[in-house]
């Protein structure tokens, strides 16, 4: 496993803690590190134990980590905020902008390691975009998913995602004390999750500290805030599926749903162009937060007669649909 940046990193085995964390207890490994571990990181590493056990009492189980402690000294004062280009980072990094000296591009998380392509245009539009803001870029490369998440079969999304932020942001400790991993959902949203407001700042050492921000605002609330914003709306990056490299395919669930988002809000992205495929809004799977935030916002477009027909009647029939697919989850876990 590698992990570089075009800033200098903590080589040290402590920045490797979380995610060996994780694939230990999934696997019932014990750990048994070879050089010492910040105390901090140690401490904090049962903590995070307890919380993965009692989200995950049968997948997730309690392990043993030997390592020599030793007290972690950094001079650093630096805030940096992982910055993906995609809704939850830009609020974060708009709405934090006089705390943050820093944002943290990943290539190896959403993007695979050997998309190159991608990669670069990802990375291209971050630096254009944290040039706008202001702010200086940390571009990391890591094979932590593909050498050890992926292999382990570790899910990404609501597991493994966390403590590889964790590592990423252990490994930057000779520039940055305070790490901000921006929200990816609200607090009456919050579940079981691989980056959360109880589990995040348990990745913490004697050196960085985690903070899990922006609970307040859903996924809507951030659009209408970043709506505004020319930079978010000329970099925005939220496509998983990217075929043949494309930037925002602007047809899968998550470019649709933030289209009709962009839509609620009034505002326009440059990359995410062209008219909303009402037949993908219907097909859109909504969760009770999505409902309840689609409703609303059809109230308030309706009102100011700023939406038009088709897509009103497309929106009514995804809400429908999702009260079925909500009513049907218990049955298909009996089944």
């Amino acid at each position: 496993m590698t992990t570089e940046s075009n800033y200098s990193l903590d080589h040290s085995v402590t920045p490797w803690l979380p995610p060996l964390l994780a694939a230990g207890m999934r696997h019932r490994w014990d750990v048994d590190f070879d050089a010492p571990v910040d105390s901090v990181a140690l401490r904090n590493a049962s903590k995070a134990q307890s919380v993965l056990r009692s989200w995950y009492p049968r997948r997730f189980h309690k392990i043993s980590i030997a390592a020599e402690p030793v007290h972690s000294v950094s001079e650093a004062t630096g805030v940096g905020c992982f910055f993906s280009g995609g809704v939850d980072s830009f609020y974060s990094a708009i709405t934090q902008s006089e705390r943050i000296t820093h944002l943290i591009f990943v290539h190896g998380f959403d993007i695979h390691i050997d998309d190159e392509e991608l990669a670069s245009k990802a990375l291209a539009g971050a630096r254009e975009a944290a040039a706008d803001l202001g702010k200086p870029l940390i571009e990391i490369k890591t094979t932590v998913r593909s050498a050890l998440g992926d292999p382990l079969q570790l899910e990404w999304g609501g597991v493994f995602h966390g403590p590889a932020l964790g590592h990423v942001g252990l490994a930057l400790s000779e520039h940055l004390s305070t790490v901000i991993i921006p929200s990816s959902y609200s607090y009456r949203q919050l579940h079981p999750w691989g980056s959360h407001p109880d589990l995040d700042p348990l990745w913490s050492s004697g050196a960085v500290a985690f903070e899990h921000h922006e609970l307040e605002q859903d996924r809507y609330g951030k659009i209408r805030r970043i709506g505004g914003n020319e930079t978010a709306m000329n970099h925005l990056r939220v496509c998983w599926e990217n075929p043949n490299g494309s930037f925002n395919c602007g047809r899968c669930g998550k470019c649709t749903r933030t289209k009709v988002g962009l839509a609620l809000a009034g505002a326009e992205s440059a990359t995410l162009p062209g008219s909303i495929d009402k037949d993908a809004v219907r097909r859109m799977k909504l969760m009770v937060w999505d409902r309840r935030q689609l409703r609303d916002g059809l109230a308030a477009m309706q009102t100011s007669g700023t939406l038009d027909a088709g897509l009103r009647k497309a929106l009514r029939k995804a809400i429908r649909r999702s009260y079925f697919h909500s009513a049907a989850l218990p049955l298909r876990s009996r089944i």
